[in-house]
């Protein structure tokens, strides 16, 4: 069975680990482009604005860490003092910084023009957590074929997309694919037992190739979703979330829209629905870890 794959322009989240439940905090920030003299488009470059911008917001929040020689160390951004710390980083974007993105509260994206030159200005405002724990090396790959060495982030229209997984530690897995009005879940397969709706449990160091009859390593033929990915213009990019967890999971209430596709379609909930569940999960999950694939689909 083939089910569409919905291309659409991704909202970002930032992965993390949480080790308790930690009191949010609200932060904002921006960030502008030089549209003129980049070679983005400008849906990619308010991509990118959003994504720095939600880089300044954390580190107003937490600081950046700064790495000089073997040491490490916090600055406060707002002070310019620094103070030694044992606190692990997180890399987001090449950028160092202390903290994570939790949820989006509102953002902005608009053009502008300076001196002759067009520019991309993003701001946004969100919800922003201290980092406490290293992520676990969980290893993802979007493959184009049922082989670990078919690696990419270029498909075709139409072509079929596959999901690498293995992870150091036994856990529960879920897959989603968010656009900015729906959140469509890809894993757990559509008509899995009940039992198993929540999450796809997994084994410690086991390689698994999702979205394939052939290569499933659950013994789950039966119930295995085999996935095309479909352009809706010349080039789409899209967003995969690949959420992982030690503890069980607990799914977000679905719906299946069978009126808005020719295809059969995976369950789904409201974008908005999706971060918050996220947001609850990530505050109090203490072993959730989120990766996330960016690809992009050309007619």
């Amino acid at each position: 069975m083939k089910i569409p794959y919905l291309s659409l322009f991704i909202l970002f989240l930032f992965c993390g680990v949480s080790v308790f439940a930690q009191k949010l905090k609200k932060s904002s920030g921006e960030y502008q482009l030089n549209l003129t003299d980049s070679d983005y488009s400008e849906q990619e470059a308010c991509q990118v604005c959003k994504e720095m911008a939600m880089i300044e917001a954390i580190e107003k929040a937490f600081g950046r860490v700064v790495i000089q020689g073997n040491s490490t160390s916090i600055k406060n951004t707002n002070t310019g003092e620094e103070v030694e710390s044992s606190q692990i980083f997180n890399m987001i974007a090449e950028t160092y910084v202390n903290g994570e993105w939790i949820r989006t509260i509102n953002e902005s994206c608009s053009r502008f023009t300076d001196q002759g030159k067009f520019w991309v200005k993003c701001e946004v405002k969100g919800q922003v957590q201290e980092l406490q724990k290293p992520k676990i090396d969980l290893q993802v790959k979007a493959l184009d074929c049922e082989n670990a060495r078919c690696e990419t982030t270029e498909f075709q229209d139409s072509e079929s997309f596959y999901l690498y997984l293995k992870s150091p530690v036994d856990g529960y897995v879920t897959i989603y694919l968010s656009d900015p009005g729906t959140a469509q879940r890809l894993l757990p397969y559509s008509n899995m037992p009940k039992g198993q709706l929540n999450a796809v449990p997994i084994e410690a160091d086991e390689e698994y190739i999702f979205f394939s009859q052939a290569k499933d390593g659950l013994n789950l033929r039966g119930f295995v979703d085999e996935y095309e990915l479909f352009a809706a213009s010349e080039v789409d990019h899209n967003r995969i979330f690949v959420i992982f967890s030690s503890e069980p999971l607990v799914k977000p209430s679905l719906y299946r829209d069978d009126t808005s596709s020719k295809y059969e379609v995976p369950m789904q909930l409201e974008t908005r629905a999706f971060q918050r569940w996220l947001a609850e999960q990530r505050q109090f999950n203490q072993s959730m870890q989120i990766a996330r694939l960016d690809i992009t689909i050309r007619q």
